[in-house]
């Protein structure tokens, strides 16, 4: 019984003398698992990264590349557009120019009408033994500016410089604003103003002599 329980004995402690040993062998390469597995997923991640930066320039140059070829159609295209907006701008610049006669000639007409009235109402206040002085200013007042632009809408009934354009689309209406804003000269009244009242001399004024235009009406 004794042999049998020290070779019992024995058996057990070879294999745990072993295994003490594979611990001792182990252990130092157990204790490296933290740090190889911290390597491990830095090398991962520098791989994962390496990856995405390569395929990240590949597109960036292709994208580069694409820009470069498409730069080759804008000067082109930029002629194009230039000679089509100049075109544009000299249109619209005719446009306005014959505006412009349009409502110098009209301010002429305005100018002989209001003559004709002055002198016909001077006349008939005259006539009525009534003091003509006040009429011109009267008068003056259904001519000049508002006038002028009445005859002028009178002739091209809701003018607009860019009717039967489409300008729904945003780049189009900034485009023709900004073509506008450079062709079309903004009209100043005292252009368009052409009924002036002749400034009064000193001393009592005559009987159907024109107004002053700094004085106020009686």
């Amino acid at each position: 019984m004794l042999n049998g329980s020290f070779t019992s004995l024995d058996t057990k402690l070879k294999q745990a003398e072993e295994a003490e040993a594979e611990l001792e062998r182990l252990g130092p390469v157990a204790a490296e698992a933290p740090r190889l597995r911290e390597e491990k997923a830095k090398a991962e991640l520098a791989e994962e990264r390496r990856h995405k930066r390569e395929a990240a320039m590949e597109a960036a140059k292709k994208a580069a590349k694409s820009a470069a070829d498409a730069q080759k159609q804008v000067p082109e295209f930029l002629g194009i557009a230039a000679m089509a907006v100049k075109d544009l701008y000299n249109v619209l610049h005719e446009i306005d120019s014959h505006r412009q006669e349009s409502s110098q000639a009209l301010a002429i007409a305005d100018r002989v009408d209001y003559d004709v009235e002055v002198e016909t109402g001077e006349e008939h206040e005259i006539s009525q033994d009534r003091d003509p002085r006040g009429l011109a200013y009267a008068l003056a007042a259904k001519h000049g500016d508002v006038k002028i632009r009445q005859m002028l809408e009178d002739l091209d009934p809701e003018f607009n410089f860019l009717r039967n354009c489409y300008l729904d689309e945003k780049l189009q209406r900034d485009l023709a604003d900004f073509v506008i804003r450079h062709a079309v000269q903004k009209p100043q009244a005292s252009e368009a103003q052409v009924v002036a009242l002749p400034e009064e001399d000193e001393g009592a004024q005559e009987p159907g002599s024109p107004v002053p235009a700094n004085a106020e009406a009686d």
